[in-house]
């Protein structure tokens, strides 16, 4: 029984073990059936370009890049109190102190954007500022570490600087305009904190823990050849392992380790689906005819790519390997960079949630200030 719910628990992690197992046994021999001409005329170019992403992106990018990244979500989410932030987005407080830590807040507690609508949702009703909120609403899906990293490692770390610049200018600018518009949206700025003890880690043991496994991160992102990050990684996992058993309680490992894999649950198998997708679906796009809309850069090439975004809604870090493919078959750089700034915070589904909770005009005033600043930004990124 206990076996069947730790599968439970963990089949994430098998699909992903899995996948590597596939990749690292079977590519060259899989690679050799898909690409024989008898076998791509059946089943077509496309699932073996899927197959040929696939592969590039697990042997690349996942292991050294985004499975440190899991990890620190996870011990963000499961080892720092959130309500020790989130206690700070009233009325109350100076608003630029307010709006920095809303920004902070979606930085540090959000990967997947599917979980920001229920926090939005709760400091709200708990009565936090609009403009606050809105904040905090934009910037839980619009960037973060993992966000960060796997579009540099994709797309370019300038590009990346860029999209993380704008987007959190963006999540305060959008929150000004709606408490300048609306107000404050609450007589009574205060929030309801619940206290608790919640400090797992103390003193010099909070760097060395928290710094190690940002050097791991680090490392594994740097580029360096793979026998120096090797030699510089294991030792670093090593120690974090031991300060893990040796600073935290059972409870606190498990906690950690559940977080960890809520996140790769929700994430993984949904990005696994959309890589390969992405890199399927590229083979299926007339190329010529896509270069001639896409390779120009004025506001209604930035503004169809800011509602295709809105539309054809991806899950979280899905967009990045939908942007590149979109970069391969010769997207400007500025209806690329509109794409990547609306996609994660403007969704059908996630304006319906938004508007049961503040209404239609505010929602709609939400949602057509990120159009058009997204829409300008990129167009104004191509030009430079």
């Amino acid at each position: 029984m206990n076996l069947v719910k730790i599968i439970k628990k963990n089949w994430a992690l098998g699909l992903l073990g899995s996948a590597y197992l596939v990749i690292y046994l079977w590519q060259k021999p899989i690679g050799r059936f898909l690409a024989q001409g008898s076998v791509q005329n059946l089943i077509g170019r496309a699932v073996y370009q899927g197959w040929l992403g696939l592969v590039d992106y697990l042997s690349a990018h996942v292991l050294f890049c985004l499975v440190p990244a899991f990890f620190i979500a996870g011990a963000i989410n499961s080892l720092i109190d959130s309500q020790s932030i989130l206690k700070y987005l009233s009325g109350k407080t100076k608003k630029w102190l307010a709006y920095l830590i809303a920004v902070t807040a979606g930085f540090l507690i959000e990967v997947c954007s599917c979980t920001i609508l229920p926090l939005f949702a709760g400091i709200w009703k708990k009565g936090a500022g609009l403009g606050i909120a809105i904040a905090l609403l934009y910037a839980g899906p619009a960037f973060n570490i993992v966000t960060i990293l796997f579009t540099g490692q994709r797309i370019g770390w300038e590009f990346s600087i860029v999209r993380f610049v704008l987007s959190v200018a963006f999540a305060i600018l959008v929150g000004l305009i709606m408490e300048v518009i609306f107000g404050n949206g609450r007589e009574d700025g205060s929030l309801e904190i619940l206290t608790q003890d919640t400090n797992k880690l103390k003193g010099s043991n909070n760097i060395w823990f928290w710094g190690t496994m940002l050097a791991i991160l680090v490392v594994g992102t740097a580029p360096i050849n793979n026998n120096l990050r090797y030699t510089l990684i294991i030792p670093l996992v090593l120690l974090q392992i031991i300060m893990s058993f040796s600073w935290l309680s059972k409870e606190n490992r498990t906690a950690w380790w559940e977080e960890t894999t809520k996140f790769i649950g929700q994430i993984v198998p949904l990005l696994l689906v959309g890589v390969f997708l992405a890199a399927a679906i590229t083979q299926l796009i007339p190329e010529e005819q896509f270069q001639t809309l896409a390779s120009q850069n004025n506001v209604l090439t930035n503004f169809i790519a800011v509602m295709f975004g809105t539309l054809a809604y991806f899950p979280a870090l899905v967009e990045v390997p939908i942007a590149e493919n979109f970069m391969k078959l010769g997207m400007s750089k500025g209806p690329l960079m509109a794409y990547m700034l609306a996609d994660p915070v403007l969704s059908l589904q996630g304006l319906l949630v938004i508007r049961k909770l503040i209404g239609t005009k505010k929602m709609l005033v939400y949602a057509i200030s990120i159009v058009i600043l997204t829409t300008l930004a990129g167009f104004i990124y191509g030009l430079i």
